[in-house]
């Protein structure tokens, strides 16, 4: 009995030795949805939460698993592009950011960021690509599409922050990041998800949602071109006829002015007998000098 008694205690004192260490990895989210309005050009995400003294820190923001289809171009006659071959990326995501506290080359092996897709390499490793022979030299340019487009982002590539590790008097560490989301992220809803790193190995996982849509007009006008596309497209006609009918008068106005400018000569009125009379550049020379 006593020995049983003292099993018990033991196990007790090691799930809760687990369960304080665990309980280290904390994560914060400055907003859970960022609104787009009418004037939207992208906007800040902060990202804090504390970890255990000693471990590394990797953030990830992805969209939902999805399939994409690109088209391949190739040089017709050395003159001009022509589409090639239609390739499809199957279980990619749209939208993926990645930053560490620390190289992640450095701090995990292939095995374990291929498990959690940390990494161009292991993204690649997940993905499917139909399509082409050369899927290496496809993956790359699907890379740096997605990099032109403000959508991907990797420590590899030396684009974005560092995870910030801050000590905190109790032993562990806070940490904090902020993200420009740009304005070229689709609406969606986006995970925020944070692995805590040591001895080579992610020991904790904790991850939060923030979403991304539209508000007020911004929403209305979204909904009317999903929900009644022919609606939208009536409306988007008649707003383009009222802008053309207020723009087109001005500009011809401007356009007489302008011309007239350029094509009057510089006169002035002859005080003596109010008539008009062209002054020649010496004349006016000699005027401005008396």
């Amino acid at each position: 009995m006593g020995n049983l008694l003292k099993t018990l205690l033991t196990v007790l004192v090691l799930l809760l030795s687990v369960n304080h260490a665990n309980a280290a990895l904390t994560l914060s989210l400055d907003k859970k949805m960022i609104p787009i309005t009418a004037f939207y050009k992208g906007n800040a995400l902060k990202i804090t939460g504390t970890v255990a003294s000693g471990e590394d820190v990797i953030v990830k923001i992805t969209s939902p698993l999805e399939n994409e289809s690109f088209m391949v171009k190739e040089k017709f006659f050395h003159l001009f592009w022509m589409n090639k071959d239609k390739v499809d990326v199957a279980k990619v995501n749209s939208v993926y950011m990645l930053y560490s506290s620390a190289d992640i080359d450095g701090i995990l092996p292939v095995a374990e960021r291929n498990k959690y897709s940390l990494g161009y390499e292991a993204l690649q490793s997940s993905v499917g690509i139909s399509g082409t022979s050369d899927k290496d030299a496809l993956f790359r340019e699907f890379i740096k599409v997605k990099e032109a487009g403000k959508l991907y982002s990797a420590p590899d590539n030396k684009v974005g922050n560092k995870v910030i590790l801050m000590p905190l008097k109790d032993g562990n560490n806070s940490f904090w990041l902020t993200v420009k989301m740009p304005y070229q992220v689709p609406i969606g809803r986006y995970e925020v998800a944070v692995y805590a790193v040591k001895n080579r190995s992610v020991v904790q996982t904790v991850s939060d949602d923030v979403l991304i849509e539209p508000v007020g007009v911004v929403r209305e006008i979204s909904d009317i071109a999903m929900n009644h596309g022919g609606v939208y497209g009536l409306l988007a006609i008649i707003i383009a006829l009222i802008t053309g009918y207020m723009v087109t008068p001005v500009i011809g106005i401007a356009k007489r002015m302008l011309l007239a400018a350029i094509m009057a000569p510089r006169r002035v009125i002859n005080a003596m007998n109010g008539q008009l009379y062209p002054i020649s550049a010496l004349e006016e020379t000699d005027q401005a000098k008396e």
